[in-house]
């Protein structure tokens, strides 16, 4: 299996990992509590439980906060109640210059892959691959990062490598060919094979293969967003019959990985004829064949088994404001913290199809301007559950170049919480960038990868942000 990064950058980036161990080995020699504080998205979330994992196994008493930005209030209150150490994973790195000054004579490590703002102060450690000329948006995620310390601190934490791949794949970094994972994540795949604890295929990639009948699991399937399949069983029943696939044998539900080799052409073919005929790219069925990672010491029939799925459930958690079920799950909770999270995902699942099917169909509610495209979530759409929209909504964007940008406001109508994506096309915008600079602009907060990124504006200043990013986004698209 090759890496295609450079070899320097490996070693800068594996020697600061390595520190970052040593750091930990220091801090459990004494005893400390170690607060760890993480972001609130599956990455987020599965990095919280490597480093969770880690820290249990070594006996040493930590806390772990979930959290969707830091802000003054947030890192001040993290001031006040942390006692020892701090270990930041999937944030932190966007943040430095306020941690430095919120936080400068605690101790802390910031094991991230946002691109880096400001410099750590003497005595941390930051573990990012974008300081050492990788990729954060595809290389490396954030539970990735922190997997690669776990490493570093015992090589028999090798075991936690199946929860990095989960991080990357919610973190949509199977961007590649054939919706692989490349980079560092390669390195962390194959850990996860040689260990016995992973399975790799070249399969179809639709929601629930595992564990859904064939036509719920295209029904639930949202990367991409199939125009007129997704949320819709009515026609995913009527494509699988015109392409003479049967769902039931003996009165059982078929699930994906029944199909023949023959009835999946037959089914890609119906489906690529189905999109010609409303309207949309047939090469939309692209998306839907590529790398299936399995979690094969994860029961069959549940949602941990497969990948994609296990990074659907943690998501859910987070944006259902309940990440404990997640990080529980993570650490290896397998009866009521599975069974409540996985009440979770149906929840989220249900509300995320109601949502889909306004924007749809609600006049004003999707607009497309000359360089962007925004959905005007306002007050009808939960900002916990912006994010997660515009991934599904974008992903199904195969005919235009223009970036989303979808937003909605807090409970408290004060601010708005702002979601980017690329469409797959991958225009050449930096959307990191762009939202850092307009959020800046206007007395707000704002950054992440080229291809995803976010942002928190007052309300009052959200058409002049709208403007200012679309600008932005002009420059960066004129050649």
């Amino acid at each position: 299996m090759a890496v295609s990064l450079d070899q320097f950058g490996l070693e800068g980036f594996f020697r600061t990992a390595k520190r970052a161990a040593e750091f930990i080995r220091r801090w459990v020699g004494r005893g400390d509590v170690i607060t760890v504080v993480s972001h609130v998205d599956a990455d987020g979330i599965t990095a919280a439980g490597v480093v969770g994992t880690c820290l249990y196994r070594l006996g040493v008493p930590f806390r772990i906060h979930i959290v969707p930005w830091l802000d003054e209030d947030k890192i001040s209150e993290l001031a006040s109640e942390a006692s020892g150490p701090l270990i930041f994973t999937d944030i932190g790195s966007s943040y430095m210059d306020s941690l430095a000054r919120g936080l400068g004579t605690k101790e802390v490590l910031v094991l991230d892959h946002h691109p880096p703002t400001g410099t750590p102060p003497p005595g941390w450690v930051e573990v990012n691959p974008h300081n050492h000329g990788l990729e954060g948006s595809k290389d490396v995620s954030g539970a990735g990062v922190a997997y690669f310390v776990a490493r570093e601190l015992n090589p028999g934490f090798k075991d936690l490598a199946p929860l990095a791949v989960v991080g990357a794949i919610s973190d949509i970094q199977d961007c590649f060919p054939g919706r692989e994972l490349r980079g560092l994540n390669e390195l962390i795949v194959k850990d996860a094979v040689e260990a016995g604890l992973l399975e790799v295929a070249h399969d179809l990639v639709f929601y629930g293969r595992e564990t859904r009948p064939v036509h719920k699991a295209m029904a639930y399937t949202t990367t991409p967003f199939i125009p007129g399949i997704t949320y819709r069983e009515d026609n995913c029943l009527a494509v699988l019959a015109k392409a003479g696939v049967e769902v039931k044998v003996d009165d059982r539900w078929r699930a994906v990985r029944d199909l023949t080799e023959d009835e999946k052409r037959r089914l890609l073919d119906a489906l690529a004829a189905f999109l010609a005929a409303s309207g949309h790219s047939p090469d939309l069925v692209k998306e839907l064949v590529g790398a299936v990672y399995t979690l094969v010491r994860e029961e069959p029939w549940t949602p941990l088994r497969d990948a994609r799925e296990f990074g659907s459930l943690l998501n859910a958690c987070a944006r259902m404001e309940r990440p404990d079920l997640g990080v529980a799950v993570c650490l290896g909770d397998r009866s009521r913290g599975l069974e409540e999270a996985m009440r979770t995902l149906e929840e989220y699942r249900s509300t995320l199809a109601k949502l889909v099917a306004k924007v749809q169909s609600e006049p004003g509610m999707m607009e497309e301007r000359d360089h962007i495209i925004v959905i005007h979530g306002r007050d009808e759409v939960n900002d916990r559950i912006v994010a997660a929209l515009s991934s599904i909504i974008s992903s199904g964007m195969v005919s235009t170049r223009k970036p989303l940008v979808a937003y909605a406001f807090s409970e408290d109508g004060e601010w708005a919480k702002v979601s980017a994506r690329l469409p797959p096309t991958r225009p050449k915008v930096n959307l990191g960038a762009v939202l850092r600079e307009a959020a800046s602009r206007c007395l707000g907060q704002g950054g992440g990868h080229d291809v995803a990124a976010g942002a928190r504006v007052p309300v009052g200043e959200l058409d002049e942000f709208l403007r200012t990013v679309e600008e932005l986004v002009r420059r960066q698209l004129s050649p």
